[in-house]
């Protein structure tokens, strides 16, 4: 049992490094931001394929609920890589970081599912952090950026309450249509330019290593451990995403970004450590 909850965190937290990488890769390619998503869509359809074929699961992914959820899908990654062009990669992450918080608002507006005082505490408290990074985000394209980065916020935790009334849906062929779609909505856009052969590697790499490789550890790691565990975890994407930039590009997300990440991370912590902490007890 021990063996395998270690092992399912070790999955969970190669996972997360992957998903961490995929501001490095954007900030490295030298491509129009149309054209980086086409490509990038293209890699990611194929690579979440050849995961489908390696790994068959249960599940269809079909039918209206499974076309709206691969449309979420398509937005949601649409608004990752257009918001990273942007802003800083911390003012995405952090925004990302608000997910659970999303997703109880979400679930509420439609199914009336009641939220604890808890939530709704750690919710206020992170919020006020996203506004402290909108307040000291005033240029153009950070704000165009942080509105990017909370739309794919929003279309990813409508995905996930998804998942839960929608139990047949497969994922890995959810996030396969939705990067065809995703791909099909950005080619009138495009250049219609092929890339040099080097910036084709590095946006294969991203698509493989930051969508079909992270999201199968991740999946695999999750099924021996608890969720709080999985999700205290994938906030290590809010640290080392712009630690790698800043050590690459020196970036700097600036005083007001990292207080403001600072708020929301531990609005984050404080609404899982109960239940980490019970997992730990057991």
């Amino acid at each position: 049992m021990h063996e395998r909850r270690l092992y399912g965190l070790i999955l969970v937290a190669a996972g997360t490094v992957l998903w961490s990488l995929a501001g490095l890769f954007v900030r490295a390619i030298d491509l129009g931001v149309w054209d980086l998503i086409l490509w990038r869509s293209i890699f990611a359809c194929l690579c979440l394929l050849a995961v489908a074929v390696a790994r068959p699961t249960g599940g269809s992914g079909f039918g209206w609920h499974g076309c709206l959820a691969a449309c979420l899908s398509a937005t949601a990654m649409f608004c990752y890589v257009a918001a990273l062009t942007l802003t800083t990669v911390a003012n995405v992450l952090i925004i990302y970081a608000t997910l659970p918080f999303v997703t109880a608002a979400l679930a509420w507006a439609a199914t009336r599912e009641t939220a604890s005082r808890r939530l709704l505490g750690a919710s206020t408290a992170s919020m006020a952090g996203i506004l402290f990074v909108a307040g000291t985000s005033l240029g153009a394209s950070d704000i165009a950026g942080n509105t990017l980065a909370f739309a794919m916020t929003v279309s990813f935790g409508a995905l996930l309450i998804m998942t839960r009334f929608y139990r047949s849906l497969n994922l890995v062929h959810v996030n396969a249509a939705g990067a065809a779609l995703c791909a099909a909505v950005a080619l009138p856009f495009s250049s219609g330019h092929m890339p040099p052969f080097d910036t084709l590697v590095l946006i294969f790499l991203l698509a493989l290593l930051t969508t079909a490789l992270a999201f199968m550890l991740f999946l695999a790691g999750g099924r021996h451990v608890a969720s709080s565990e999985s999700a205290l975890i994938a906030l290590l994407d809010v640290v080392l995403g712009p630690l790698w930039v800043w050590l690459a590009f020196a970036e700097d997300p600036g005083q007001g970004t990292m207080t403001g990440g600072l708020i929301v991370v531990t609005s984050v912590v404080w609404y899982f450590w109960p239940s980490l902490r019970r997992s730990y007890g057991r």
